[in-house]
């Protein structure tokens, strides 16, 4: 899900005002950069300070305020199978938190070619902010989402026939992330509530 911020600064280049918590209980405040590419973030007290640089093994959950879009966001390090067989911790950001379905993301910045009429070759390439998204369940588990209508549905099999009728209702675009935020609510509210929920 590409979302463009041609001619200003991603989130991930600049230093954001927040906390990381570690895994040894201690509490790190001041600025906060972050690199989910790569997973890791950045800590220091002054941003001409010394830099500190926390991997996810020593990271439980830092939070920051992004100026750029003028928002709150928390991030939580969770376990997920990056290979067949083998699971390691990574960054998440939490983007709605539910009882019964959490909706999670992970973002980078790529190149990506673009369809343009008063560029001389028709395209041009730009920086784009894409976002790949995740449910969690309460169980832990955690699935990647690919955009899908039908496989969106298929994660959420429990209550498929309700959510079919909710996306076609609402004009719902699995695409959009907004659309997502709106589609993961509305399965919560089919639910009745649970006490699982990410505390950081």
């Amino acid at each position: 899900m590409p979302f463009s911020l041609l001619g200003q600064q991603f989130p991930s280049e600049v230093w954001h005002e927040g906390k990381a918590v570690l895994v040894e209980g201690d509490t790190l405040v001041g600025w906060i950069k972050y690199d989910m590419d790569k997973d890791i973030v950045q800590h220091t007290y002054s941003t001409e300070g010394t830099i500190t640089t926390v991997t996810p093994r020593s990271l439980v959950f830092f939070e920051i305020f992004d100026k750029l879009a003028n928002q709150y966001r928390q991030f939580y390090v969770l376990p997920f199978y990056v290979q067949n067989n083998y699971k390691a911790p990574i960054i998440f950001e939490l983007v709605y938190q539910g009882d019964e379905l959490t909706l999670l993301s992970r973002e980078k910045v790529e190149y990506q070619v673009t369809n343009y009429p008063y560029a001389v070759s028709g395209t041009f390439n730009r920086l784009v902010l894409v976002f790949t998204h995740y449910f969690l369940w309460p169980d832990g588990h955690i699935e990647q989402l690919t955009g899908n209508r039908k496989d969106l549905l298929w994660k959420m099999k429990k209550k498929s026939t309700q959510m079919k009728k909710f996306m076609k209702s609402n004009r719902i675009k699995p695409e959009r992330r907004s659309d997502l935020v709106k589609i993961v609510a509305y399965y919560n509210t089919l639910f009745e509530k649970s006490e699982t929920r990410l505390t950081p």
